[in-house]
């Protein structure tokens, strides 16, 4: 028997699968090419969901410790066993030290874990939800929100006649619903390709410019070729003078940034960064494959601020082969899935309100969460429901 099903696990692409079952157990998995998005393609994490499914460490149900911490003993219970002694922990603790002495921990979401985990802390009224968001497509999604009111994607589907990729590397890992195949038949189109990327991927040898920047210099850069465009009148009049705010005050601060100093910053050759805001600008239409790394560096949040000025003022923006908005599917919208309105001033309760882009999004960055376990400031942290990431190694 053949199921067809997607791939949801490994990371953000949602590749579609078949997988072969006999006797009820899966003996080989492969690419659909029926599915739109990934039509056949399947990367090496896909394929190693058989080895990890069979795999004879995998968790298959609850386990107490039964010995010292350390020890590596432990004794198999139920699930309702299990459920009651989480639940009950909880409440305990709730009673005797006060909800914002729990804190739930998240590691990055592949599907609606988050999501649930942030519908029980807010109906349990508990503030505290830590997540990697602040190093893990937050800054991106919050800044582009603020910016222009949606997260934008690269619309490979009309394909872009200009691709820069910065800080992702899709023939490695897909990023946030975009796999390496789209990115490949673009090329294969014809598509002009800008990397910046610390290191020569695979990716930055088959680039048509590849920028080698200074390792946390990407505003710099950004700013750089911002500073390039306009000097040089580079950017969509219409599209500016229709569309945007502020634009006579970006002009002024790019001053700061002529491309003598950008280039001095981030190690980048003068010429190669006129080169590259030149062929982004001129070659239409144009798109920003933005990647995780981004959120990897000093200033994350100031740089994709910079990189979604960067797609507008081009006119990529909302333009195909550009940088589109893709509305969710006419579902439960994401503050009703978590009950955000039961717990109207959960902001204000949160370990670290002064982060208010962090407590727009609803979660506590993962260093003030452990801050507060050493110090017991603001308050302590008693207990600790830990879903999907290890602390000790991450945090």
């Amino acid at each position: 028997m053949i199921v067809r099903t997607y791939c949801a696990r490994m990371d953000h692409g949602g590749c579609g699968l078949l997988v072969h079952v006999e006797n009820g157990r899966i003996i080989k998995i492969e690419g659909d090419p029926g599915s739109p998005l990934s039509k056949g393609y399947l990367c090496a994490k896909g394929l190693a969901q058989l080895e990890r499914i069979n795999h004879p460490e995998r968790l298959k149900y609850p386990m107490r410790r039964a010995g010292k911490r350390g020890e590596g003993k432990w004794e198999r219970i139920s699930w309702e066993e299990a459920l009651e002694t989480i639940a009950g922990k909880i409440k305990e603790t709730i009673a005797r030290d006060g909800r914002e002495a729990v804190s739930f921990a998240q590691g990055t979401p592949k599907g609606l874990e988050l999501f649930l985990m942030l519908r029980l802390a807010n109906l349990l009224n508990v503030p505290n939800v830590s997540t990697p968001g602040n190093i893990c497509h937050v800054p991106r999604e919050t800044a582009a929100n603020l910016t222009f009111g949606f997260f934008p994607i690269p619309d490979y589907d009309h394909p872009p006649a200009c691709i820069a990729v910065w800080g992702s590397n899709l023939f490695q890992s897909n990023e946030e619903g975009i796999i390496g195949i789209q990115l490949r038949q673009a090329l294969d189109k014809g598509s002009k390709l800008i990397v910046i990327d610390p290191r020569k991927t695979v990716l930055a040898s088959k680039a048509d410019l590849w920028l080698q920047p200074r390792p946390g210099t990407d505003l710099a850069l950004a700013l750089g070729m911002l500073r390039v465009i306009a000097d040089e009148d580079l950017y969509d009049e219409g599209f500016v003078d229709k569309w945007t705010q502020g634009f006579p005050e970006l002009k002024k601060h790019l001053h700061q940034y002529p491309v003598d100093k950008v280039s001095e910053i981030t190690w980048i050759p003068k010429g190669r960064i006129i080169e590259a805001a030149r062929l982004f600008s001129r070659t239409k239409p144009a798109c920003i494959q933005w990647g995780n790394a981004i959120e990897h560096n000093l200033n994350s949040f100031q740089c994709a601020r910079a990189l979604s000025i960067l797609m507008a003022v081009t006119g990529n923006l909302e333009a195909p082969g550009g940088n589109v908005n893709r509305p969710l599917p006419a579902l439960m919208r994401p503050g009703e899935l978590v009950q955000i309105k039961r717990f109207p001033d959960k902001s204000e309760k949160m370990l670290s309100p002064e982060f208010r882009m962090a407590a727009m999004m609803g979660f506590v960055p993962s260093q003030i969460i452990v801050k507060a376990i050493l110090t017991g400031r603001p308050h302590p942290i008693r207990c600790m429901y830990i879903h999907g990431t290890n602390p000790v190694l991450a945090y």
